[in-house]
């Protein structure tokens, strides 16, 4: 993606609803998203929704990917 980010716009008309399946990736090929979050006392990202994740590119709606609740040893 070659323009600055606060450049970036775009029409809703090829955007998809493709909410379900956690994704990085849009159709459109992007992996760039806009995603609601909010921020604990240190300032990480505490929480965030997964199901308003907005592609900057084509507008498509998708579902974010949340770390996973299994726990490897080593």
């Amino acid at each position: 993606m070659s323009e600055h980010i606060d450049n970036i716009s775009h029409d809703y008309s090829e955007s998809m609803d493709i909410r379900g399946e956690p994704t990085t990736v849009c159709p459109c090929g992007s992996q760039l998203w806009l995603v609601k979050v909010m921020f604990d006392e240190e300032g990480n990202i505490g929480m965030w929704f997964t199901e308003t994740m907005e592609c900057v590119v084509c507008g498509t709606l998708a579902t974010a990917p949340s770390p996973s609740e299994e726990v490897t040893d080593g």
